[in-house]
């Protein structure tokens, strides 16, 4: 199984260049590569269109990122022939609350009065930072505790979980899509849960920008639902289906990560069988009974550091899929502690599936 198409391990770009891509009315758009953390690359999305200026996401805040920001605007005003700086910007569009997509937001407060959008279920993530990661973080403790894992191994995997959001200073935005009508100007959204509660896909004619929802190389990450409302595996699968829907017309979609994609549909069909086969994979291991730790690492082998968790994770995303249909049950109910502390859950499928 090779993992990568499984979690959001994003490398190098082949080219770092500034990319330049036009839709169908002369929209101009620049892809900005972000060096995000160490290994782990990202784009952001310069917009000029009409009388807007317009960043689609903002990278990390972390390691080069902010650097390829100012470098990245300078090149593509170069490119376009515009003299553009932060400050000539209308507008910050943030696809989802995940720390790669918003985290730069901190610096770039600091150097424009553009006004910055989000999805309501995704505003806290950006307002509320501590509060959220609290919250999660909570959560998450239980998750791995029933998952099967270790009080020690949980917590330092609670701790890799924290540590790359210390340092986003919270930022408070300018207004949320929903009370937009979801949509700015020519450019429209579609909430697309899953993935991130908040997660849009934004579209500009026939160029659709996908954030995490659709990557071109890889099937991307889910969670279980019990982490996040609006999450996990069941709102992943209904947002392809209605981006599906919504993708008459697309020629073009760039990504939060990857190269871009030119035929949407084939793309989103490819996913929803990776899904398919996964939860297939996932009913024949559940012959026997296991863990979620156990499932992980027989599924996706060996990990390592905030890998584990991604494994985690995924692997919980389509166990609690399974079972919120009836096709799972628990084998050691019996031995649940009824006095309400975590113990590890058991999952195997069950008979008549």
């Amino acid at each position: 199984m090779d993992y990568s198409t499984v979690v959001n391990v994003h490398q190098k770009p082949q080219n770092h260049q500034i990319q330049l891509f036009e839709n169908g009315a002369g929209a101009r758009i620049a892809q900005l590569p972000l060096n995000a953390f160490p290994d782990f690359w990202a784009y952001a999305y310069l917009v000029l269109v009409d009388d807007y200026r317009v960043l689609i996401d903002a990278g990390s805040g972390f390691h080069k990122n902010n650097q390829h920001l100012e470098e990245g605007l300078d090149a593509a005003g170069e490119l376009l022939g515009e003299n553009l700086s932060f400050a000539d910007l209308t507008h910050i569009l943030i696809t989802h609350g995940h720390i790669d997509h918003f985290g730069g937001l901190s610096f770039l407060r600091q150097k424009t009065a553009a006004s910055i959008g989000v999805h309501e279920l995704d505003q806290h993530n950006l307002t509320h930072t501590e509060e959220r990661l609290a919250i999660i973080a909570q959560r998450l403790e239980r998750y791995l505790a029933e998952a099967g894992l270790e009080p020690e191994s949980a917590q330092k995997l609670i701790q890799i979980y924290k540590l790359t959001r210390l340092d986003y200073r919270p930022v408070n935005i300018d207004f949320t899509y929903e009370a937009t009508g979801m949509r700015l100007g020519p450019f429209e959204m579609l909430h697309v849960p899953g993935h991130c509660a908040g997660q849009v896909v934004i579209r500009l004619g026939d160029v659709l920008f996908s954030g995490d929802h659709i990557l071109s190389e890889i099937s991307p990450h889910q969670a279980p639902e019990r982490l996040s409302l609006f999450t996990g595996l069941s709102h992943y699968l209904q947002s392809l289906e209605s981006t599906r829907r919504w993708s008459e017309g697309i020629h073009l979609s760039l990504g939060g990560h990857y190269p871009p994609i030119t035929n949407l549909k084939a793309r989103i069909r490819e996913i929803q069988e990776i899904h398919s086969q996964r939860l297939a994979e996932f009913l024949e291991i559940l012959q026997e009974p296991h863990t979620v730790a156990e499932i992980s690492k027989k599924y996706f082998g060996e990990m390592h550091g905030y890998n584990i968790l991604l494994a985690l994770e995924e692997a919980g995303a389509h166990v609690e899929h399974l079972y919120e249909r009836g096709q799972l049950e628990i084998a050691n109910i019996d031995e649940i502690d009824n006095n309400g502390n975590p113990a590890p859950l058991r999952y195997r499928t069950i008979d008549k599936w």
